[in-house]
């Protein structure tokens, strides 16, 4: 097998595994639940021999749809529950919230733990460079206040050019905040 079909199997890159994460533990989980069913299976068998009864295929395909269906629900529980809130806090933060914190159980998935943090760093930086971008703003108002004073005041061509200088200087900073959070 050649060493660029086993990394695309493998995972290296955009391969179809990976053994490090949640993907490796489905596979281990999946495993188990064939490896239990089989022996729930063989059980099953063995009583049915020895009391003769004829439903065992009906018998055992009620026991792999409730098995099936218990061991499913107590395994999606540990990631459908965060994928909801996560999705909650993604909604939120699109609406303009950025006071969001998501908190995921102990037993949770560390790959969503993972993206969990990634959510919350992201709403601290739109905090800060929301509040960076209205104190910028503020100096600016504050900077155009100056210069209209002056201008009423009568001051001079060189003073004028001053003040309007460190407008220009306060609305460049501005929209270099602005251009960094993606706004035009």
């Amino acid at each position: 097998m050649s060493t660029s079909l086993k990394r695309s199997i493998l995972g290296r890159g955009k391969g179809y595994l990976n053994f490090a994460g949640p993907q490796s533990r489905f596979i281990i989980f999946l495993i188990f639940v064939l490896m239990a069913y089989t022996l729930l299976l063989r059980v099953f068998q063995k009583l049915a021999e020895m009391l003769q009864l004829p439903l065992f295929f009906s018998i055992s395909l009620i026991t792999l749809l409730v098995f099936i269906g218990v061991v499913g629900t107590v395994y999606s529980h540990s990631f459908v529950g965060p994928m909801l809130r996560i999705r909650r806090t993604i909604d939120q933060l699109a609406q303009g919230d950025t006071s969001v914190c998501i908190r995921l159980r102990e037993s949770d998935d560390p790959m969503l733990k993972e993206l969990v943090d990634s959510i919350c760093r992201l709403a601290q930086h739109h905090r800060n460079s929301h509040a960076a971008i209205a104190a910028s703003a503020q100096d600016l108002t504050e900077a155009i206040g100056s210069l209209q004073h002056a201008v009423q005041a009568g001051a001079d061509k060189a003073e004028l050019q001053k003040h309007l200088d460190g407008v220009r200087g306060k609305r460049d900073v501005l929209e270099k905040m602005v251009e960094s959070l993606g706004g035009s």
